[in-house]
């Protein structure tokens, strides 16, 4: 018997393995907000599926939806872990990690960063002493600092390394100011350092690929169709794949992106269980 009989998953209901629903997401945030993340200081930095055991899946019967979240909050630089169980409501558990513990950046903190270091007096009197008062025209880009103790008591800091365009549609990445670093912390929301070494002159060559740049396409490769008359061998259910002898799921998570549940070979007949949960990380 296959495990998804096992757990009575019917076609359109969600497995235990489907990764969270936006409305499970919701809910998981709402019951957070509800408890110990009443502050709006707390940052969600992911809410994702918290996959059952695989001896839970095996044994059948009702299988508690979880999900794992990671917080970060702001006010007091410390990062938190929680389990929240949907079905009952309820925040299982909450974990303080240990101070210097940084979650991942999420996106709308690389645009916080790249705005703060473009209003930021000391960053534009340090650029204007490279010749550069174009602010527009300047990319700052975030990066984590790495760990070598400037985080160590809590700050969550940012490493934005920077470029310049010459023209609104160029690549700044052909044009880097290097031994010019800009560290900003997210948790105060100011720029607290700039590293402005030896001034090495910004590489003036371009590296443009935009056809306004490059000219048109070409025109002298012939066309290729693919096509399936008969349609795919495939089949996809929900997350649930079938292809020639094989099924799996799919899921997905932040940190590993791609993960395949589940994977089993038909073999004349007889199931035969080939890798219980695979990631594209691994």
């Amino acid at each position: 018997m296959s495990i998804d009989s096992e757990v009575s998953t019917a076609v359109g209901v969600a497995h235990p393995l489907d990764p969270l629903s936006a409305a499970e997401i919701s809910r998981a945030v709402a019951i957070l907000k509800d408890g110990p993340a009443a502050a709006d200081s707390f940052r969600f930095i992911s809410v994702e599926l918290r996959e059952p055991a695989k001896e839970l899946l095996r044994a059948g019967g009702d299988i508690t939806r979880e999900a794992d979240a990671v917080l970060v909050n702001r006010a007091e630089g410390r990062s938190y872990e929680a389990i929240v169980d949907l079905d009952a409501g309820s925040v299982d558990t909450w974990t303080q990690l240990a101070a210097g513990i940084q979650p991942p950046f999420m996106l709308d903190e690389f645009f916080e960063c790249e705005e703060a270091c473009r209003k930021d007096p000391t960053v534009i009197a340090a650029l204007a002493k490279h010749g550069i008062t174009n602010i527009d025209l300047v990319c700052f880009e975030p990066w984590s600092v790495g760990y070598f103790g400037e985080d160590v008591n809590g700050p969550r800091l940012m490493r934005a390394l920077v470029f310049v365009r010459d023209e609104p549609d160029d690549s700044p990445y052909a044009h880097p100011i290097e031994n010019f670093i800009v560290f900003y912390d997210l948790s105060a929301g100011v720029v607290v350092k700039v590293e402005d070494a030896e001034v090495i002159p910004v590489p003036r060559a371009r590296g443009n690929y935009l056809p306004k740049y490059v000219g048109p396409a070409r025109t002298d490769l012939k066309p290729i169709s693919i096509t399936q008359p008969e349609g795919p061998s495939f089949k996809v259910t929900g997350n649930h794949v079938q292809w020639a002898n094989w099924t799996f799921r799919v899921g997905f998570t932040p940190r590993e992106g791609l993960v395949l549940h589940q994977l089993r070979y038909q073999d004349k007949g007889v199931e035969r269980p080939v890798l219980n949960r695979a990631s594209l990380s691994e």
